[in-house]
């Protein structure tokens, strides 16, 4: 396997945290992604498109939601393979691919898990607390975030267990805004709360 992807592979194979994989040999090959931001699924598939030459569907849930689905046996084993998707997800651990990335390709995955999983107050403005968070069911993929973080300068949280997932979180107003600046996020809703937030905040 080639080890050099680029930034939009990288963030791709952290916004695949929040998927799920269907495989039947013989029988059923797809990837699905939901999610009520439909405008980041349609990013999604504009990535998906030109880096692997084919872009899903998406279709709407009857929960409101929408799901971009990749269906066929060869996208969606390349795909796995690149990504190392495991199902339980608290199987699956930090694609190798990544891991041998440079510091600032890992900051696009960074982004692309924050995108797919990542958490931070529903009304930042009026928030009492500042946060971003972290959670996975497994905890090797937030060590990993946790320790490029570390290395870009960040003071995370430790890893904590609550709510049967493991978590970290950035607290720090200095690491809100310099996350903000440096790297952000390709999602509508989670950049809006994220300019928010950090538009509140004042040094002394």
């Amino acid at each position: 396997m080639n080890t050099k992807i680029n930034p939009e592979i990288a963030y791709l194979l952290g916004a695949l945290r929040d998927a799920t994989a269907d495989v039947r040999k013989g029988k059923n090959y797809e990837i699905k992604i939901a999610q009520k931001e439909t405008e980041w699924l349609r990013l999604l598939q504009k990535l998906f498109k030109k880096n692997f030459g084919f872009r899903g569907n998406i279709t709407k849930h009857v929960n409101g939601t929408e799901i971009l689905r990749l269906s066929g046996k060869a996208i969606v084993q390349n795909i796995l393979e690149i990504s190392e998707m495991k199902i339980p997800q608290e199987l699956w651990n930090t694609p190798t691919i990544i891991r041998k990335q440079p510091p600032e390709i890992q900051k696009d995955y960074l982004r692309g898990f924050f995108d797919a999983e990542g958490g931070l107050p529903k009304d930042p403005k009026n928030a009492k607390q500042k946060y971003l968070s972290f959670s996975q069911k497994n905890r090797e993929p937030l060590e990993f975030l946790r320790g490029v973080l570390i290395k870009q300068n960040f003071n995370p949280t430790n890893i904590t267990f609550c709510g049967n997932v493991w978590e970290f979180r950035l607290t720090r107003k200095k690491d809100l805004v310099n996350f903000n600046k440096t790297i952000g996020s390709w999602h509508k809703d989670r950049k809006r709360r994220l300019k928010i937030l950090c538009n509140g905040i004042t040094f002394p």
